[in-house]
């Protein structure tokens, strides 16, 4: 039988959380009035530093594209951009020159990370070599923006940025801002979800882990930006959401359906998970989720 330690290595993916917590860059809250005027001075700002790629920072300030709770309650912890993982590629091949990287710079850390990879995919080494020089790029600019060079990478970019509020003032607080990368129908949802009205405490998080929690118990871990992958055989199970909650249903046969209204929302998720699986699966995922938000230093609800 599988550890349950083992499968909480597969599932835990970190969220959240302020990187830049005791630097000078530490971030605040940001309130909701504000997101909005900070998402399009960012975006300007990124646009600036590179313009070949203004377009799909456009894309940012449709807050179609803001991803967890960012949007949806009164302030946020960090504000999360779905980033297209196409906007590092042209025709197949990294879009070093659109991004205005030094093509032998790339080449050289391109290499570097390559013979120090173990499990990531050639395409997962090109993002993470090129965002380590958007990075530098971004740090040495002596515009506002500063980039982790430490926590971001293939999946995602995290910024601390400057606060404006709805009339252009620039405030002295700092926010977090992260785009995360991937595919976009598999970014929303992986992190997108409805929340329980009655518990603020409740947060993307919890949601998203609850359904991690599921699928490994099952068969199944989360690939970032990808979608879900069998444990086993590492390969990439369905190309949507919808088909692979209907892999799920055709290789599990659970007693109701899984559906993507279910798995969307917290709170019938976890009516489904104590009601529809089979008990011994049904008290692991339980366990692992618990594990999961007691790593990641979040509220635990009573009801687990």
């Amino acid at each position: 039988m599988t550890s349950l330690i083992k499968l909480l290595k597969e599932v835990l993916i970190k969220e959240g959380g302020n990187v830049f917590k005791n630097t000078e860059y530490d971030t605040q809250n940001i309130p909701l009035n504000n997101i909005q005027p900070t998402v399009n001075k960012f975006a300007s700002d990124l646009s600036k530093l590179f313009p070949a790629k203004s377009q799909s920072f456009k894309e940012i300030t449709n807050s179609n594209n803001w991803l967890g709770s960012t949007g949806k309650k009164s302030e946020s912890g960090d504000v999360d951009l779905a980033f297209s993982i196409e906007h590092f590629f042209v025709n197949g091949k990294p879009d070093v020159k659109g991004w205005g990287i030094d093509e032998s710079e790339f080449a050289s850390l391109y290499e570097k990370n390559r013979k120090r990879a173990r499990t990531a995919t050639d395409e997962q080494i090109q993002v993470k070599s090129m965002v380590e020089l958007i990075v530098q790029k971004i740090n040495s600019s002596g515009t506002d923006l500063f980039s982790s060079d430490k926590a971001s990478g293939a999946g995602s970019i995290h910024f601390s940025y400057p606060q404006y509020t709805p009339s252009g003032e620039k405030l002295d607080s700092f926010s977090q801002f992260d785009l995360d990368i991937g595919d976009i129908d598999w970014l929303k949802f992986r992190f997108n979800s409805e929340l329980p009205k009655d518990n603020p405490q409740i947060k993307g998080l919890h949601r998203g882990q609850l359904m991690l929690a599921m699928f490994s118990v099952t068969g199944y871990t989360y690939k970032s930006g990808k979608g879900f992958i069998r444990k086993d055989t590492r390969e990439i199970i369905a190309d949507t959401p919808q088909e692979a909650t209907e892999i799920f249903n055709d290789e599990y046969k659970p007693s109701q359906p899984l559906t993507l209204e279910i798995i969307n929302s917290y709170g019938k998720l976890m009516d489904y998970v104590k009601n529809s699986l089979k008990t011994e699966d049904r008290d692991k995922i339980l366990n692992m989720f618990k594990e999961a938000l007691r790593r990641a230093d979040a509220y635990v609800p009573d009801n687990i």
